[in-house]
């Protein structure tokens, strides 16, 4: 009799005669003899165990979106009218760029119309702090000088006229006329020696103070006329792109109104959350992994920047915010990717493939080849790493687990290595 394994139920066969049960898994060819019998071994794909460093990742699906420490809301710091919209939507720009300008003739008209009069409050202040000229001090005193010569004058005109009165040789008139000309001539003289001692003492503070203020009045003025001027050019903050614009030409703002919206997308965020189990093995700095249906074979690289601190209620699943490079700015906020999230490693781990995994009622088995035999083994799993999973109790280091056609074979059914499988100590298989 001839038989093999067929990898299939026991089949049992009941005869008029007497019962006869066949081998699991074989079938009999009629007319053969029982000693003649022959098994045909069943080809299979085998892998070894291995005994290395596992490391494990998370996959989950994520959203990009804009850092909010990186977006910038733009607005004009003085009131007027847009004179010119310098940007478009979805424009680049660089830090310093022209976003919006104002109409500012009318403060240029007041800066231009307060500049002499900073000008003359400055010269005021220059000359009191500075003091009078040596020329003008030498004038006052050759003024002094004058009059008081024309005192001596007055006084010795009067004192002749006096003794001539006496004698009643002039009129009052003449006297009186006299007595007020001297009396002028004193005037002077004490005008003139007060005017000196003012121009030697120089000015008072309060006058230097008054001075002072009027033209800091007039700087602050100034600079208010010039600053408005130069505020009516609104500018991006940041290096970016424009993602919203609100201005139009001819709008009239206020110091409320936002004008655009410039986002610095040189990096972005990708949002996805943890699932409850992984929390503990999930930290900030773990690397991440992105991944695009739009732009299949091309990964993206970043780290966890920041876990939320509070977990959704419903799952217990916590928000996490991985930091993506975007160089090329292929990554758009909104878009959907795929994230895989570098957990911790597991050194020492026994791997085998996943594909050689089976389940049997809830119980993963595994087919182990030995002896170029099959049989079936229930093992306890632990982490998976992408095409491979860890082993926790079953199997050893080195042992060969089927991973194509073997699953289901009874135990001891003979098999055939197929020729591409790599056995576990690098030699070619039979």
């Amino acid at each position: 009799m001839r038989r093999f394994c067929s990898g299939t139920i026991p089949l049992l066969v009941v005869g008029m005669i007497g019962l006869a049960v066949f081998p699991l898994g074989c079938k009999r060819e009629e007319g053969e003899e029982a000693e003649a019998a022959h098994v045909d071994p069943v080809p299979v794909r085998v892998s070894a165990a291995e005994h290395t460093t596992l490391r494990p990742t998370l996959e989950v699906l994520g959203t990009l979106m804009v850092i909010p420490e990186q977006t910038a809301v733009v607005s004009t710091q003085v009131g007027g009218t847009i004179a010119a919209v310098a940007v478009v939507e979805g424009q680049h720009v660089k830090a310093g760029d022209e976003l919006v300008r104002l109409d500012t003739r009318l403060l240029e008209a007041e800066a231009a119309k307060l500049e002499p009069v900073v000008a003359e409050q400055a010269a005021v202040v220059s000359r009191l702090k500075r003091g009078f000229l040596p020329q003008e001090i030498e004038i006052a005193r050759h003024d002094i000088a004058k009059f008081r010569a024309n005192a001596e004058t007055a006084k010795s005109k009067l004192a002749g006229l006096s003794a001539l009165r006496e004698k009643n040789e002039v009129s009052s008139v003449q006297f009186d006329a006299a007595r007020q000309a001297l009396q002028a001539a004193e005037a002077e003289l004490a005008g003139a020696s007060s005017k000196l001692a003012l121009l030697e003492a120089g000015a008072r503070p309060e006058e230097i103070a008054e001075a002072e203020a009027k033209r800091a009045a007039a700087e602050a003025g100034l600079t208010a006329a010039k600053l408005g001027v130069q505020l009516g050019r609104i500018t991006s903050p940041i290096r970016g792109v424009v993602s919203q614009l609100s201005a139009r030409l001819g709008m009239t703002v206020d110091r409320t109104t936002a004008l655009a919206t410039v986002v610095d997308d040189s990096t972005v965020f990708v949002q996805f959350r943890i699932p409850n189990a992984y929390l503990c093995k999930v930290q900030a700095g773990a690397l991440v992994q992105a991944t695009l249906t739009c732009m299949p074979g091309e990964t993206f690289q970043g780290k966890i920047a920041r876990l939320s601190t509070q977990a959704d209620p419903a799952t217990g699943d916590v928000d996490a915010f991985a930091t993506l490079t975007n160089d090329k700015g292929a990554l758009r906020p909104g878009l959907g990717c795929r994230v895989h999230v570098q957990l911790p490693e597991i050194p020492g781990a026994t791997v085998i493939p996943v594909a050689a995994v089976a389940d049997r009622a809830g119980t993963a088995v595994v087919t182990v080849v030995k002896d170029n035999k099959a049989r079936e083994v229930e093992v306890k799993l632990g982490i998976q790493a992408q095409d491979r999973v860890q082993v926790l109790e079953g199997i050893a280091p080195g042992d060969l687990v089927a991973t194509e056609i073997g699953f289901g074979l009874p135990d001891d059914c003979p098999i055939r290595i197929l020729q591409d499988t790599a056995p576990p100590d690098g030699s070619k298989a039979p």
